[in-house]
């Protein structure tokens, strides 16, 4: 039986590149290798002439295209995460060749890689951009189609799509830089204080706030209005915090819930990614009532954005309202130690098991 070509696109231009890379690489060291051959693609060089790209970035995606080696400049929040993550991201970039060279088909029309597994996060991977390329190029790709990457990574539709299904989500206002409606509708988000405010194209809470009062919304508005014009205020929702992972095609399986604990003021970017700043409790200490609930409307929310292969729904379980959904993640982390993967574990199914899945479920094996 001929072996599998992995592309693992990882890397990119967003704002959670490093994340990116050490999720990539772990996910390379974890396919099974009696099945795969596992190569990593940074997709970066894919964007050497993208006009928005910084100057440190564009130099990175050069070096990658022309096959010179260039160490990984960590950001200044990645270098306070654990070692052995930062350790992950700088051998991810070292091995990671240019996804230019996924893309290559020979005379022959042999591609290059049979299935790309997207381990990107948050712009240009997460967002729908980078799997419209791989439907254009007729190349399987592991996680959601192109409709729902875009709905789930903006906030803003992916509350209307929740609304029309009667799917339960904080009250919210939506603010868009420059538009005629601004200040109407900075003083209906300043009304929803205490509230979180956060740009509608983000992850990894990159650029969210909370606001305690009037004043502070107006300044986490114009804090998340340096990383997209359009931000999402929505009250705080008060109740436990947990997380539940979705993956499956035809039939789908919710994964146990993981209830976050963070020990910062809320789960923000450093919370996610270094285990001594949050704790999360798998799987978390629910009744069979509010388990039945938390798992069903995280399924609502996987079918109404049309969500393929995998998703992780986070949501508050309010002691008043019940679980009400704040977002959706279509490309999870996956690291090891991540949620969804722990959860998966928790369920009896370990990393490179999922992974494979994740694979075949691309491929339509499953």
């Amino acid at each position: 039986m001929a072996r599998v070509r992995v592309g693992v696109f990882l890397g990119g231009a967003s704002s959670e590149r490093e994340i990116s890379l050490a999720s990539g690489r772990m996910i390379a060291e974890h396919l099974p290798r009696e099945r795969y051959d596992v190569v990593l693609f940074d997709t970066l060089a894919l964007m050497a002439g993208h006009p928005k790209l910084d100057p440190a970035l564009r130099e990175k995606a050069a070096s990658l295209i022309a096959h010179r080696a260039s160490p990984e400049r960590l950001a200044g929040r990645d270098r306070e995460l654990p070692a052995a993550l930062q350790r992950q991201v700088q051998d991810a970039a070292a091995a990671a060749a240019p996804a230019t060279e996924a893309l290559v088909v020979s005379a022959d029309g042999r591609r290059p890689i049979d299935v790309a597994f997207i381990a990107l996060h948050g712009a240009y991977g997460e967002d729908g951009t980078i799997q419209g390329l791989l439907e254009l190029l007729g190349i399987a790709y592991v996680g959601s189609g192109v409709l729902a990457s875009a709905l789930a990574m903006d906030k803003a539709m992916a509350r209307k799509m929740f609304g029309a299904e009667g799917i339960p989500i904080p009250r919210g206002v939506v603010v868009e830089q420059g538009a005629d409606d601004e200040a109407d509708a900075r003083a209906r988000a300043r009304a929803l204080a205490p509230a979180v405010v956060k740009p509608s194209r983000q992850g990894s809470s990159v650029g969210m706030s909370l606001a305690d009062d009037a004043a502070a919304v107006d300044a986490a508005i114009d804090l998340a209005f340096g990383f997209d014009p359009r931000v999402v205020v929505e009250e705080r929702v008060r109740g436990r915090e947990l997380t539940v992972g979705v993956i499956g095609g035809r039939t789908l399986q919710a994964l146990p819930p993981v209830e976050i604990v963070s020990k910062r003021a809320f789960f923000d970017y450093q919370a996610k990614y270094d285990p001594a700043q949050s704790e999360e409790l798998c799987p978390a200490d629910l009744t069979a009532g509010e388990l039945a609930a938390v798992q069903e409307v995280s399924l609502r929310a996987h079918r109404a954005l049309d969500c393929r292969g995998l998703s992780r729904t986070d949501l508050i379980l309010s002691p008043e309202r019940g679980p009400v959904v704040l977002e959706v993640n279509t490309l999870p982390g996956m690291t090891i130690n991540s949620l969804l993967p722990k959860a998966a574990r928790a369920a009896g199914i370990p990393f490179g098991d999922l992974l494979d899945r994740l694979v075949r479920l691309a491929l339509g094996e499953e």
